[in-house]
């Protein structure tokens, strides 16, 4: 749970810059009514894997059309529109962009501290904070901490936190926890909190309750519970989605027909069944294997 801090910043976001561009992604200019319905229309495709609504739900997040703008809201729906074959979407989205634009910038700079660049991610941080933007906080934090100054990093994320930034108040959470014994109760409770706001934080926690985190912590009626509720936003994504099915099989639970197709779709079952192959999770007092690597 040390490294969580590390998975929010560096892997939610600096692991977009593995993807290519795409073209595309058509502006939305309607009423709110129109746009309202358009989002929960995209949301069920992108619940069927559709990675172009996924696109779509992202630049709507990004600027804020129909739903309120959010920028881990729009980042998770780039990671999801690649792992549904987009493979040209989040750096096409990212370029599209305007040079100074905030989601831009903040992005850019995520992916500069992965090499250290400490001066220019601070400018610019100090920048988004004179315009009013939340997330500068947060970059701020994030670069204050990676300096080693843990407690005014700390202060610089909770004042984005507060002013409404969702990163921040996941990043949060990891932060709190930093040399504390009790720190996972610490993030579990907190993530738990934030779970009917911010999808993601549904991602985590079903990943750590899955046995991803390991193995003492291990509660698959509660990984199901946070993979739904991470489902239910768009946001499940293929691993998770051979997990649940996995999970049903093992246990025999049966469920709708029309739901099991959709998540062998979202696992990456194309037509033929024998193509499928779930991820292996076996548990009993000895080990857990998941993907074929045992964890003793």
């Amino acid at each position: 749970m040390n490294n969580l801090f590390y998975t929010l910043v560096v892997f939610f976001l600096a692991s977009c810059a593995e993807q290519e561009l795409c073209e595309g992604i058509p502006d939305v200019q309607k009423s709110e009514t129109v746009v309202n319905d358009q989002f929960v229309s995209l949301l069920e495709q992108a619940r069927w894997g559709d990675g172009k609504a996924c696109l779509k739900l992202a630049k709507m997040y990004h600027d804020g059309v129909g739903v309120k703008p959010d920028f881990m809201n729009s980042v998770t729906m780039l990671m999801m529109a690649e792992q549904y074959g987009e493979k040209h979407g989040s750096l096409s989205f990212m370029k599209a962009l305007p040079q100074m634009d905030r989601m831009k910038l903040i992005y850019d700079s995520f992916d500069r501290l992965g090499t250290r660049h400490f001066s220019s991610a601070d400018s610019i941080a100090d920048a988004l904070i004179s315009q009013g933007s939340e997330n500068g906080y947060v970059l701020k934090g994030v670069v204050q901490i990676q300096r080693g100054d843990t407690l005014e990093g700390r202060k610089a994320i909770e004042i984005g936190a507060e002013k409404g930034s969702s990163l921040g108040e996941l990043v949060l959470c990891a932060v709190s926890s930093l040399g504390k014994q009790n720190g996972r109760s610490g993030v579990l409770a907190k993530l738990s909190a934030l779970s009917e706001r911010i999808p993601m934080a549904n991602r985590l926690l079903a990943d750590m309750y899955s046995g991803y985190e390991g193995i003492d912590m291990i509660d698959e009626p509660l990984a199901e519970k946070y993979y739904l509720k991470a489902d239910r936003r768009g946001c499940l994504g293929k691993r998770p989605a051979r997990w649940l099915i996995n999970y049903y099989d093992r246990n025999g639970i049966q469920i709708d027909s029309m739901e099991m197709r959709r998540l062998q779709i979202l696992s990456g079952y194309v037509n033929d069944p024998d193509e499928y192959i779930p991820d292996s999770v076996k548990v009993d007092s000895d080990y857990l294997e998941i993907d074929t690597v045992a964890v003793k």
